[in-house]
């Protein structure tokens, strides 16, 4: 797995490429609860790049959820893989995670556009 952190104004993109599964969860946790640590309370996950996802997966993205809720931090989702979206609704994480279908949606609602000029880029919010 290959995890790209950005900053764009104040909020700290984390892409993790690759499956989110048992063998990952330790290096993702690590990288994401890094960003939290630092006292960056306001992150996006990207996880248009990751192909497959687990129970440990899933159960990471709570923790990571429940630690930046509890310092009233927001954490956005960027999920555009309908068999992800499935496996959310399945377990009814798309009724607590605000998830969007691209970045650009995601940047958009909290007030980060600066730079981007493809519209495309800030279309379809599954919000």
């Amino acid at each position: 797995m290959e995890i790209v952190v950005e900053e764009k104004e104040g909020y700290h993109v984390i892409t993790p490429v690759g499956e989110l599964d048992v063998y990952t969860v330790p290096l993702f946790r690590k990288v994401v609860l890094k960003q939290e640590g630092n006292r960056s309370h306001e992150i996006i996950l990207d996880l248009t790049g990751v192909s497959f996802i687990d129970s440990s997966g899933l159960g990471s993205l709570l923790e990571v959820y429940q630690k930046i809720q509890s310092v009233q931090g927001e954490l956005l989702f960027v999920i555009d893989n309908p068999r992800m979206l499935k496996i959310f609704k399945l377990v009814n994480l798309d009724k607590v995670f605000r998830v969007f279908s691209n970045l650009g949606s995601a940047l958009q609602h909290v007030g980060v556009t600066g730079g981007y000029v493809d519209e495309d880029f800030f279309s379809d919010s599954v919000e």
